[in-house]
């Protein structure tokens, strides 16, 4: 029972899982400590290499995200015509349906 505490079960949650859910859960929470250890080891180890460098770079630049640009209609088009091609789609015209 301590392990399910460990991983973050509550004691009821470990009284209606199986042995094999329970170890499921166990592999999970170790896989996700290994994550963030791995994670704590890159970030000291840019820290490391910042704190030696001459010339720090802006934090805004650091940080910053690409913003998405907005498309034209015809760019939108086009990029949905080229999705559809590649998921198998059909081109359907409303006006050979009698549509509107």
């Amino acid at each position: 029972m301590m392990a399910a505490l460990r991983v973050g079960l509550s004691i009821s949650e470990y009284n209606e899982i199986t042995p094999h859910e329970l170890n499921m859960h166990i592999k999970a929470y170790n896989e996700r400590q290994k994550r963030d250890d791995n994670n704590g080891l890159a970030l000291a180890y840019l820290n490391a290499g910042w704190m030696r460098a001459k010339r720090m770079p802006a934090w805004n630049k650091v940080v910053e995200q690409e913003k998405p640009k907005a498309q034209t209609p015809e760019q939108m088009l086009k990029m949905v015509q080229m999705l559809n091609a590649k998921f198998g789609g059909s081109v359907v015209n409303k006006q050979d349906e009698g549509g509107l």
